[in-house]
């Protein structure tokens, strides 16, 4: 049996990604582990209409690991922000990754979960749908005619969909 020959440059591919990913500055990631709740500030956005929900952190309905916790949203037709403080970044010619992970256990009728890239100084006990962002990231589903993933960048006070 021949041994297949490797390809060298295929090889110094693999390297340079594997480099470059190692290289790499994360500059905030939330694991949702024990004393979550002293980095999260839960805004008081919509409490005073009496739309506020509330937080629930859980494994969730389905999980590979009861102790690999999250935060969920609990009750429906509610509106929801939370937000965490992080130093200010500078990715100037660089790439910046901006994700999350969501796990919808109910059928949606309509609602999104978005993640939104804060710009400035804001006030985390106001946050809400007005609050400036620069990226704003995430699921949005309303009916059967809305399924799609917003991305939108803001540049000098304009929103761009992506």
């Amino acid at each position: 049996m021949a041994i297949p020959k490797r390809n060298p440059i295929f090889l110094s591919v693999i390297f340079v990604s594997l480099l470059a990913i190692a290289s790499a500055k994360v500059f905030f990631e939330e694991r949702f582990d024990e004393g979550w709740e002293s980095r999260w500030v839960k805004s008081d956005w919509k409490k005073d209409e009496n739309m506020a929900g509330e937080w629930n952190y859980t494994s969730g309905k389905w999980n590979g690991d009861p102790n690999d916790k999250g935060i969920q949203t609990s009750e429906d037709y509610r509106f929801y922000a939370i937000s965490a403080e992080f130093p200010e970044v500078n990715n100037k010619d660089k790439t910046l990754v901006f994700q999350f992970s969501v796990k919808h256990e109910q059928k949606l009728d309509c609602g999104g979960g978005y993640m939104k890239l804060l710009s400035g100084d804001i006030d985390q006990k106001k946050f809400g749908g007005e609050t400036p962002y620069s990226i704003m990231f995430g699921p949005d589903i309303c009916g059967y005619s809305t399924k799609k993933v917003h991305a939108i960048l803001t540049y000098n006070g304009t929103n761009h969909l992506i």
